[in-house]
């Protein structure tokens, strides 16, 4: 006999008896007992080492004191007798687990390639399942905190840009289980900008269902052309020199899909180089559903002003991939026996692109649902089946790798509804929003003007140096046209060393540094112009410093070696200890300022055979400025840390990529990240203390390697520095993070 599938009233029945069997296991004390004395412990995993860092990607998001979850299952910490935490609940933790509702993704793991998916490997279920059957031990680091980000009112990525709200509050009245508020916001821009990101801010998690927003195209404007690359099969006799099509691809029209926040979402950043228009003018559309929980009180009343944050690059040589938004379907009408017959809604893309998001928006009604690909070539995918939809739970799909769509392409929403056999008619939503980015490239702008004939600066050594090995007229250097008697034409693009050691950029934008290591024991430090002309260095100063753990003591110990100009020489000179490889970091003074460089060589350096090179000709990538969108530096160590991993994963996604002319943005983003690190290590012991200032060392150091492998478009010499750059990234990530 076939096993008829449960319906939506079976499955509610099905939870609200989970909720009584759970309340159940409270009241016996099963569920919330504090790890009583007599416990046997018979595993070697922690809360601590190993369970804690598996609940806060799964589980803390929503059971936290502020989450979505019901306000007393806290799971953010281990918990004690005056306040149940996770070890309270690790039977039930085991039985959610076990039995699959927790935590909530209904997508079926044959499709499930999303990089947002709440799915828990077998291995990370394993450990939480051994932790608890062994007596649920806390671990060596004990009654460790909340997590900050599930403590500190803050935003997750960073405050953003710009942030919209409501005008005013939201009242959820009592006795009422539902309730909405939609509302358009104005935008305050100077400039057209990308969105690059956003972050949904529910104010009561709780009770907000959904949040979504679209974009209003500015009034009585005419929608925006923009340049793209078109892309045309690859043809060995084709020019080199030629250049590529383009064409100009206009806008959709307006409104357009921003994103949409459900229970247990996280904030959105889209993939690198790809943004989302937002014209000056423009409006937001902000929507907002509320929800109460099925066990809530509904005789309280909730005031609620839910915010939108979004995250803007106006600069638009970071961004090079258009994403927009299509949709299928919208509502339909359900009655009789036709209701249980499949729905469908459909779109067709008209140009080649890639899919990286969906959307669905659906009403409670619905059974199942799956999202099918309908390639020209009569290909059909599969890629979202959700065999049994829990509306309590819905979810956005964000795809792990772009699917690659040719024009033609039809994306389909399939959706089986169970209306009962009521006779009057039920109008459910019945939508999908499909994010996708253009496969033309936009036409990025000159990232660099170079200056006409830029005067030589510099101190008394720079009216001796001359020649250059720039080819006459600038030949080679695609987009620029240098002065051949003028060796600093091209010098303020080029940070590549003169003397075959360590080239940096000031912070200033103005003084270059190098350090050399020509033999052991002998530190030079060449201090250059923005033109990189040598300067007098008698008019600087400093020390080389050394660090070392003092067992004794229990602090690290410096040692100090001076820097003082060599006669006669255009560098300050330090005697330092001949031993390699050799770390240790400078203390400059700048402008009036105390800088510090890190430096690390394996080797001494080898001056270039033939001279230093003041040309432009090793920079196989091409000229460009060191200018960065600004970034806001996070309050919180752990909030650095988490941007800076972030901006290391850029890194090593331009290098895979070939992305050199900025591969500098992300990996100078994670030194002034590392920097202000400095500033904020008071949580740490004293050995922790230096060892974070020596992943902070080698972070900033191998950053300006990267830089000038960027420069050199040299991937071997990038990878090695990233190999450097990833671990001190990883340490500071793991003294910081509680």
């Amino acid at each position: 006999m076939r096993r008829k599938r449960p319906t939506q009233t079976g499955r509610r029945f099905a939870a609200a008896t989970a909720t009584v069997a759970l309340a159940a296991l409270t009241l016996t004390g099963i569920a919330t007992d504090p790890a009583p004395a007599h416990v046997r412990i018979t595993t070697d995993i922690n809360f601590a080492e190993d369970v804690r860092p598996i609940l806060r990607r799964y589980c803390m998001p929503c059971h936290n004191p502020k989450g979505s979850a019901p306000d007393y299952i806290d799971l953010t910490t281990y918990g004690n007798d005056a306040k149940p935490g996770a070890r309270a609940w690790a039977v039930a933790i085991e039985e959610e687990l076990m039995t699959g509702r927790m935590p909530p993704w209904t997508a079926d793991a044959r499709y499930d390639h999303f990089r947002n998916s709440r799915r828990m490997s077998q291995q990370e279920i394993d450990i939480v399942v051994a932790w608890v059957q062994g007596g649920g031990p806390q671990g060596p680091r004990r009654n460790l905190p909340p997590p900050l980000e599930f403590t500190e009112e803050e935003w997750v990525l960073g405050y953003p840009d710009l942030v919209l709200e409501p005008s005013a509050e939201t009242v959820v009245e009592p006795g009422r289980q539902t309730a909405s508020h939609r509302e358009v916001l104005a935008v305050e821009l100077e400039e057209d900008a990308w969105i690059t990101g956003y972050e949904f801010r529910p104010q009561h998690p709780g009770v907000v269902y959904r949040m979504a927003a679209w974009v209003h195209e500015p009034e009585d404007v005419e929608p925006e052309q923009l340049e793209v690359e078109v892309q045309v099969p690859y043809d060995p006799f084709r020019d080199e020199d030629e250049p590529e099509p383009t064409r100009m691809r206009t806008g959709r029209p307006g409104p357009h899909f921003l994103g949409q926040w459900l229970r247990g979402d996280d904030p959105v950043l889209l993939p690198d180089g790809a943004g989302k228009r937002l014209r000056t003018g423009s409006k937001v559309e902000l929507v907002v559903e509320y929800r109460r929980r099925p066990n809530d009180d509904s005789r309280i009343e909730v005031r609620d002003r839910s915010s939108l944050g979004l995250f803007l690059n106006q600069t638009e040589d970071e961004v090079e991939l258009w994403v927009e938004s299509a949709r299928a379907g919208g509502e339909v009408a359900l009655k009789g026996r036709r209701a249980g017959r499949p729905q469908t809604a459909s779109l067709t893309l008209t140009e080649r692109a890639r899919l990286i998001g969906l959307h669905p928006h659906v009403g409670d009604r619905l059974d199942s649902m799956e999202v099918r690909v309908h390639f020209p070539d009569q290909r059909v995918q599969t890629v979202l089946y959700v065999p049994e939809y829990d509306p309590e739970f819905p979810a956005s799909y964000l795809f792990e790798e772009a699917i690659h769509a040719p024009p033609g392409t039809r994306v389909e929403l399939i959706g089986a509804f169970d209306v009962g056999r009521g006779k009057e008619t039920i109008v459910q939503p019945f939508a999908l929003q499909v994010d996708y980015e253009l496969d033309d490239h936009l036409v990025l702008p000159e990232i660099f003007v170079p200056r006409d004939e830029p005067q030589s600066r510099g101190g008394m050594l720079a009216a001796g140096l001359g020649g250059t090995d720039l080819p006459a007229g600038g030949e080679g250097i695609p987009g620029i046209a240098p002065n051949p008697a003028d060796p600093n034409a091209a010098a303020h693009m080029d940070h590549n060393p003169l003397h075959g050691g360590q080239f940096f950029m000031a912070a200033n934008n103005y003084h270059h540094l190098e350090g050399a290591l020509p033999n052991e024991g002998e530190f030079r430090l060449y201090i250059y112009d923005d033109f990189k002309q040598p300067v007098d260095p008698r008019n600087f100063g400093g020390d080389v410093v050394f660090e070392a753990w003092n067992e004794e003591t229990e602090d690290w110990d410096e040692t100090r070696f001076p820097m003082a100009p060599a006669i006669g020489s255009d560098y300050l000179i330090s005697q330092i200890p001949e031993e390699l490889p050799s770390e240790f970091f400078a203390h400059v003074w700048l402008a009036g300022e105390q800088q510090r460089y890190d430096f690390y060589f394996e080797e001494t350096t080898v001056e270039p055979v033939g001279g230093a090179s003041r040309g432009g000709g090793a920079i196989r990538a091409g000229p460009h400025s060191h200018e960065r969108p600004p970034m806001t530096i996070p309050e919180y160590p752990t909030a650095i840390t988490a941007l800076m991993a972030l901006k290391r994963d850029r890194v090593r996604s331009q290098i895979e990529n070939g992305e050199w002319l900025t591969l500098y943005v992300p990996a100078f983003d994670a030194r002034d990240l590392a920097e202000a690190l400095l500033e904020r290590l008071d949580g740490l012991s004293a050995r922790e203390r230096g060892q974070a200032r020596q992943a902070i060392g080698r972070v900033m150091q191998s950053a300006a390697e990267l830089d000038r492998s960027g420069d050199l478009a040299d991937r071997a010499r990038a990878q090695r520095a990233f190999e450097r750059f990833d671990g001190g990234v990883r340490e500071l990530v793991d003294l910081i993070e509680p």
